[in-house]
């Protein structure tokens, strides 16, 4: 009798556990010696998520874990995957604790400063990569850099490619190196560190060092291998122009200004170049996860799915650029497509894109379903993309987010290898799958892109019934909002696996601070029953640009404010643009381009020197961020961003 009561109470005791686990509650203040309950919750993240797999197998209800204020600092990403994931029709939701502001940190709090001279300091750091950012009591500092740009004299030497290598769809050369004046460039200590940026139209190159060498009045800088052989061997405005203006960056020698830092690798040692700070007193944190959530299931049959983050702050991610054979670097070919195998002579379309890839994101998710992030904050990100929704993800939602200083882009969904689905060089059978039943919507979007400068502020490639609508978007060095890939001088045939997306009542202008081409709105490919409607879009150059090979759209009921006779609000600019319908949109300045075959423009309100009233006014109204969404909206618009100096024109080294 006694065993039969103890067995019971046991029993009853076990079902308690599990019902009172439904909430699982994370604290980084408290010790390491929790049990997930609100009275005795766990110090870290990660703890969290292993409950999760403990007690997901027969879920009743949604399992939420709460993070409580507080910096949940992790030094590798969080790997959700399906046995992370809801469960019988529920969610696994990462909340933020009632009336808390919980961030997730990749970063790593840099302490024990010491004066080395003036307004020179250092610490040690312990890691044994390059550092690409800092953070100063929250303030986004910049690698050591030239003040001025400076002109190459030309490129240097050849690096040889056989053809089979896994990287290249054939045999060639690249160029080895580029060469500068030695009055100009100095022979810096730790080449491999240092950084060429150079933009052309609408890409940008950051090409990474390997050795210095100088030869009497020239030096020259040598590339990495083979990525720099791939970067110098782009067709069209990915092409390199030897004999213009570069940025050289991240070198000890160029430590010499306010908010400059550099990290040297071989002693584990971070300058700083301090702006009068008590070093004793300031927070510096530097990035050092690779990314900050990683959501991911095993192939298009077996997802990850039914995961939500509410109300979490991310940031202090890391991302060390492209890396293909222990090279590093960025070669844009457009938007976030970069090169990543060598192509002879430089088209990548005949590759079906199977030579270009996107960077991973601080959230990468793929083979997923159902994943939602509302109403978080990604701020101080490193990565080329704060949420990536890559490949395979389907009905999922990015709502009422803000995003605030990131080297590259808020949100991207698909790839450019999804022109064909199963066949994929990154993604094969069973894994590969188009990403569709997306909503982007109701975020706030400013100082993207700050280092990544081709990036538009939302991307899409190869998707289907995606939604991109009431997002606030401004100031951004490229376009606003892109959809689709694939060109229509491509000599490939068209992808048959995109369509009905809509782009609608979004508020987006003051684009193309930096870089030229694109659009504020910019689409390609042929995406029957997609449209762009209610947008309201202002000061920037084409402002709808439907590219070469676009097709099928519907454009309709937008407002396009440009103060410049010179900016057009269509640009159709090719016979391969068509059957398209732009009725009933409302412009200032009517400039348009119609090269385009079988497309209908009709129905087009000028108001030239007028104020719009009317529709046009009711249009405007309804654009950006909805009222149920206003409160993520700052009283303020944020201070603008900049990794180089303010007087720094990076115009200078555009060509």
């Amino acid at each position: 009798m006694k065993n039969t009561l103890l067995l019971t109470l046991l029993l009853i005791s076990v079902v308690f556990t599990v019902r009172s686990q439904q909430e699982i509650h994370v604290n980084p203040s408290v010790t390491d010696k929790g049990d997930g309950s609100l009275e005795k919750p766990f110090k870290t993240l990660q703890q969290g998520v292993d409950a999760v797999t403990k007690i997901s197998k027969k879920m009743k209800s949604d399992i939420i874990v709460y993070l409580h204020n507080g910096t949940h600092r992790i030094s590798d990403p969080i790997l959700l995957t399906e046995k992370h994931s809801g469960k019988n029709g529920f969610n696994v939701i990462f909340r933020a604790y009632k009336n808390t502001t919980p961030l997730l940190s990749g970063g790593t709090k840099v302490t024990g400063w010491e004066k080395v001279d003036g307004n020179l300091y250092k610490a040690p750091l312990d890691r044994t990569t390059k550092l690409r950012s800092l953070f100063v009591n929250g303030v986004r500092m910049r690698m050591a850099g030239t003040e001025v740009p400076l002109p190459g004299l030309g490129d240097w030497g050849t690096f040889g490619i056989t053809g089979n290598e896994d990287w290249t769809f054939g045999s060639g050369l690249g160029i080895d190196g580029i060469k500068f004046a030695s009055s100009a460039v100095g022979n810096y200590n730790n080449p491999d560190d240092i950084e060429l940026v150079q933009f052309n139209i609408w890409t940008e190159k950051i090409l990474c060092a390997r050795e210095i060498e100088k030869f009497g009045d020239t030096t020259v800088i040598k590339l990495q291998q083979p990525y720099g052989a791939i970067a110098t061997n782009m067709a069209w405005a990915g092409k390199i122009n030897y004999k213009k203006n570069f940025i050289i960056r991240n070198a000890m020698e160029l430590l010499d200004n306010p908010g400059e830092f550099y990290f040297d690798k071989t002693s584990k040692t971070l300058y700083y170049y301090n702006s009068g700070e008590d070093m004793s007193k300031v927070e510096v944190i530097a990035p050092t996860s690779e990314g900050l959530i990683k959501i991911k299931g095993s192939s298009t049959k077996s997802k990850a799915k039914n995961i939500r983050f509410e109300g979490i702050t991310f940031s202090h991610d890391d991302w060390p650029l492209m890396t293909v054979a222990g090279s590093h670097g960025f070669a844009g070919i457009q938007s976030l497509g970069l090169a990543v195998k060598y192509v002879p002579g430089g088209n990548w379309h005949p590759t079906e894109y199977n030579s270009t890839d996107v960077p991973t994101g601080a959230v990468e998710v793929k083979n997923a379903e159902h994943i939602g992030f509302f109403r978080n904050r990604f701020e101080n990100i490193g990565s080329a993309i704060a949420i990536n929704l890559v490949n395979d993800v389907k009905n999922s939602e990015v709502i009422g987010n803000y995003f605030n200083n990131m080297l590259g882009n808020a949100v991207n969904i698909g790839h450019p290898q999804h022109y064909k689905i199963g066949d994929g060089d990154l993604y094969g059978p069973g894994i590969e799958g188009l990403c569709e039943k997306i909503s982007v919507s109701n975020n706030y979007i400013r100082n993207v892109s700050l280092d990544f400068r081709q990036v538009e502020s939302i991307t899409s490639f190869f998707v289907s019934n995606v939604n991109i609508e009431h997002n606030d978007i401004a100031f951004t060095p490229y376009g606003a909002i892109t959809c689709g890939w694939w060109w229509g001088n491509a000599e490939i045939p068209p992808s048959t696996v995109a369509g009905n997306n809509h782009i609608r009542f979004n508020k987006a202008g003051n684009t193309h601070q930096v870089l030229d081409d694109g659009g504020i709105i910019y689409v390609l490919g042929e995406q029957p029953n997609s449209t762009i409607e209610g947008n309201y879009i202002f000061n920037g150059p084409r402002s709808i640009y439907p590219d070469d090979g676009s097709a099928y759209w519907t454009i309709t009921r937008n407002v396009v404010s440009n103060p410049s006779y010179k900016w057009m609000w269509l640009h159709l600019w090719t016979k391969r643009c068509h059957d398209i319908i732009a009725r009933q949109n409302y412009v200032k300045n009517n400039l348009l381009m119609n090269n385009g075959t079988n497309n209908i423009i009709e129905a087009t309100h000028s108001f030239r020197e007028d104020d719009f009233s009317g529709e046009a006014l009711e249009i405007i109204n309804n654009s950006g961020i909805e009222k149920e969404f206003a409160d993520i909206i700052p009283i303020t618009e944020p201070e603008r961003i900049y990794i180089h100096p303010k007087e720094f024109k990076e115009r200078d080294i555009f060509h």
